[in-house]
């Protein structure tokens, strides 16, 4: 997953290529003297490279102070002026083949009524995009080496929260009922819990105290969770919510082990597969006999598996995708499948297993599209069913 440098060229590559599509608009509608068009595309032009960089380069450092709905506000002015302006730089081209109706006043208003309606949709769809919409999903796995005592164990996977105005306290204590009707006995959280900052975190802390089970809630943090120095920060938070870190540790819990790898170290678990001295915690992951492994990137889960083939391995980070094509037969394609070959749900490797969560929040984008926010229950069998 990309480190710091990686993020400025993923950021710098993004940026160039919304420019150049929205350049190439711009350069069919100039040459045709469209000259409101034209100002309009530059103003879509520079909200969406505003946003771009933003979001790609400098939130990290610089949390919105006067939280979101300016970003929200240029995202839908963006979507709704970018699309408007595709679709009439599409019409011009296929006037341009020969494509052109007989009367041109009927083809400009023709063109104008389909880009405008297109670019409400996108700009509507940005703005009620509502995380309330979120999946339950209920899934088996079939560890041979259960133990009697763990047969049946309802394990909670909750991830990404990314605590702020776009998913707000009142979600999550959604969020929250949803998992305590579905009985877990054991809830973990595979980190992100802010973006960019310790402090969005603290009107959480009321309806993450509602988070209970019977074996504990345990969480690790994700890469945003370390931003601005949120990290200790945090800790305590989660601490007074009765949240367990599980940080480079292990517990043991009814007959199974519970790991946690810190999303800072991970890639001591890449070295000790590849054959390096291995640390204390890898040296105990190898030899457990039922170990559940909690990380934030899946994209340890190889590695992992080879230090351990009969781990299970929970992981969040990639949203699903966040905007994804549905293909059908659980099918998808998103971009983060050009990062990750693990985006969302089971993988196998050997008698390894993986679950990647979709998570709650959102980042960049306020909106999911076919990807919409997950709450998950695991039940642990023994055998097949």
């Amino acid at each position: 997953m990309p480190d710091a440098r990686d993020y400025i060229f993923v950021a710098g590559v993004t940026v160039a290529v919304a420019l150049a599509v929205l350049g190439g608009a711009l350069f069919v509608l100039r040459r045709n003297k469209w000259q409101i068009e034209f100002i309009i595309g530059c103003g879509a032009a520079l909200i969406v490279a505003a946003e771009l960089c933003y979001w790609l380069l400098c939130y990290k450092a610089w949390p919105p102070a006067m939280g979101h709905a300016v970003a929200l506000a240029g995202w839908v002015c963006a979507g709704a002026l970018g699309v408007w302006l595709m679709v009439r730089a599409l019409g011009e081209v296929f006037s341009i083949r020969g494509h052109q109706p007989v009367q041109a006043a009927r083809r400009q208003l023709l063109s104008n009524g389909i880009a405008a309606v297109a670019g409400v949709v996108v700009g509507r769809t940005i703005a009620a995009y509502d995380p309330a919409d979120v999946t339950i999903e209920q899934h088996e796995c079939v560890l041979p080496q259960l133990p009697h005592s763990a047969d049946g164990m309802r394990i909670a996977l909750i991830g990404d929260l990314h605590a702020g105005p776009f998913l707000e306290p009142k979600h999550l204590a959604y969020y929250i009922e949803c998992v305590r009707r579905q009985s877990p006995d054991l809830c973990v959280i595979v980190g992100d819990f802010i973006t960019a900052s310790a402090s969005d975190f603290r009107d959480y802390c009321r309806p993450m105290r509602e988070l209970t089970a019977p074996l504990g809630v345990y969480a690790v943090l994700g890469n945003h969770d370390y931003f601005n120095g949120a990290a200790p920060i945090l800790g305590r938070m989660l601490s007074n919510c009765g949240v367990v870190l599980l940080e480079d540790q292990a517990i043991r819990l009814d007959g199974i082990e519970l790991f946690g790898i810190s999303d800072h170290r991970r890639q001591a678990a890449v070295l000790a597969a590849e054959g390096a001295e291995r640390s204390p915690l890898m040296e105990q992951l190898g030899h457990s006999a039922c170990p559940i492994v909690l990380v934030h990137r899946p994209f340890v889960f190889d590695a992992l598996a080879t230090i351990n083939p009969r781990s299970l391995v929970l992981a969040g980070h990639t949203h699903g995708g966040q905007l994804a094509l549905e293909l059908g037969s659980n099918q998808h394609l998103t971009l983060t499948q050009l990062f990750s070959p693990y985006v969302r749900g089971w993988y196998h490797r050997g008698s390894a297993h993986l679950y990647v969560t979709r998570g709650l929040g959102t980042i960049g984008v306020p909106l999911r599209i076919g990807s919409p926010p997950e709450i998950t229950t695991i039940v642990l069998r023994s055998h097949a069913a």
